[in-house]
């Protein structure tokens, strides 16, 4: 008995262009991340974070204090306290590190939060904060995204908002409202 090939050749065809069709579809690029909160327990697309930045971290009073507490010393700083992110906070090509705090350092309904800016000699830290959520505007300030923090109490929300003044994040306005 023969069986027509017709309808195998016609499948095959269907199942090539489909396969083609599907390999030629570009992956959509994840976008960066711009909002950072204290009850996240990571970044969405977490980087590592080079051995310069952790050194800066090793530095920093809160950080020093945890190491203290713990009987670590600033050299043996482990990388698993921080989740980073890489963020375009200037111009495309240029990434810059936006640090979140994660384990021993994270505080309740606060996390410290490292803003750090990437020029020819490596990333310098351009502003240190804790707060609830830091947030990364379209809007810009010798060149660099403007940043907003949002920070709580039990009856109010402050926020803040940084503009970049040519060498580190410095506050530019503060409201604080009332919650309902």
């Amino acid at each position: 008995m023969h069986r027509p090939r017709l309808p195998i050749a016609v499948t095959s065809v269907i199942l090539a262009i489909a396969i083609i069709h599907g390999q030629s579809q570009s992956v959509p690029k994840q976008k960066e991340q711009t909002h950072f909160s204290a009850k996240d327990k990571d970044v969405n697309l977490p980087a590592a974070i080079p051995a310069g930045v952790l050194a800066i971290l090793a530095k920093d009073e809160l950080v020093l204090k945890v190491l203290n507490d713990q009987k670590i010393a600033p050299a043996d700083l482990p990388a698993s306290w921080f989740s980073a992110a890489r963020v375009q906070l200037r111009r495309k090509g240029e990434q810059d590190l936006i640090v979140a705090s994660k384990g021993p350092i994270v505080g309740a309904n606060i996390s410290p939060f490292w803003v750090f800016v990437q020029d020819r000699h490596g990333f310098r830290l351009a502003l240190s904060i804790s707060v609830h959520d830091l947030i990364v505007n379209r809007t810009r300030s010798h060149g660099y995204r403007d940043l907003e923090v949002d920070g709580m109490t039990a009856s109010t929300i402050a926020t803040r908002r940084f503009r970049f003044d040519g060498n580190e994040y410095k506050k530019f306005s503060e409201k604080t409202e009332d919650i309902k």
